[in-house]
């Protein structure tokens, strides 16, 4: 027989197939809003996240630079206004460095009970080429500098621009990490296979996400909206059967800009305002999975 060349992580299970996931009280959908909080370094040539593409090459890239800045300056405080407005706690994927960095967004999220979830030092940690033990001293120093910041060990990990390496799930496990929200392949958490340990694969957004939807797709702030609004519609009906989880990612650079705050507002209205919808954070679906669930991966 063929061997397979499926990701050896986890087997191939449709969500039709008999899973006994279900959300709280009965909830058909379970709202998971992702905030990426990021550093730039500005003496780092960075070739992703461009709103013009012709100055990429510079170092500094102050045109790149300051409109990525402008997320942690101005656009992250809007969100957190828009998003408490509607209880909506966000599961923040954080850049390390952010803590020394930018130490006032750590104080405001934790006000806010944000919950944080490990994404390497800065943008520039592209873990697909590095060796274990590369791998390992970031997960190491990543976990270690949020846990200092905020008294507490972050339980996810989400790889800047998703990247791995083949061995990057077992090094996060053997860490203490308990989630990974670099495979966007499903509605419905899952466990994952790892060497030692356990690890529950996270839904993710690459569609609900502002960054391949508004500079991939060049969505308009009304067509962005009006997509949740979509999903969610439709992931509704679906949850009356089948519980799903909605993941959205925004970025404040992007997100946090006043035009489309305005249709942000439109869609988390929506949302919000039908009954069976949980407001979850990545946190709270992890222990809720664990706690319902097996973690044994199904063959």
């Amino acid at each position: 027989m063929t061997a397979l060349t499926q990701t050896p992580r986890y087997p191939y299970w449709p969500i039709t197939r008999g899973r006994r996931f279900a959300l709280p009280s009965g909830a058909r959908v379970a709202l998971l809003v992702y905030l990426n909080i990021e550093h730039f370094p500005i003496d780092v040539p960075f070739p992703a996240h461009a709103i013009y593409p012709g100055t990429q090459h510079m170092v500094p890239d102050i045109l790149n630079y300051g409109w990525r800045d402008y997320g942690n300056r101005v656009g992250i405080w809007r969100m957190m206004e828009l998003l408490s407005g509607f209880g909506i706690r966000a599961s923040v994927n954080l850049h390390s460095d952010v803590c020394r960095e930018y130490p006032e967004l750590i104080k405001a999220g934790e006000a806010l009970k944000w919950d944080w979830n490990a994404q390497g030092r800065t943008s520039a940690d592209i873990l697909t080429s590095m060796s274990d033990d590369q791998v390992r001293a970031i997960v190491t120093e990543t976990i270690d500098t949020i846990a200092q910041a905020t008294g507490r060990r972050p339980r996810g990990w989400m790889g800047s621009h998703l990247a791995e390496t083949a061995t990057t799930p077992d090094i996060l496990a053997e860490a203490g990490i308990q989630f990974i929200s670099d495979y966007a392949c499903d509605d419905q958490p899952f466990p994952m296979r790892v060497t030692k340990g356990d690890l529950l694969s996270m839904p993710y957004a690459l569609e609900c996400n502002d960054v391949p939807g508004v500079l991939g797709k060049g969505l308009t702030a009304r067509d962005f909206a009006d997509m949740l609004i979509d999903q969610f519609d439709e992931m509704y009906e679906e949850g009356a059967t089948i519980p799903r989880v909605m993941p959205v990612s925004l970025h404040p650079f992007i997100s946090g800009h006043a035009f489309r705050i305005r249709h942000l507002r439109r869609a988390f209205e929506h949302i919000t305002g039908h009954d069976g919808v949980w407001l979850a954070t990545c946190d709270d679906i992890n222990a809720h999975f664990r706690a319902t669930c097996s973690m044994e991966v199904a063959d």
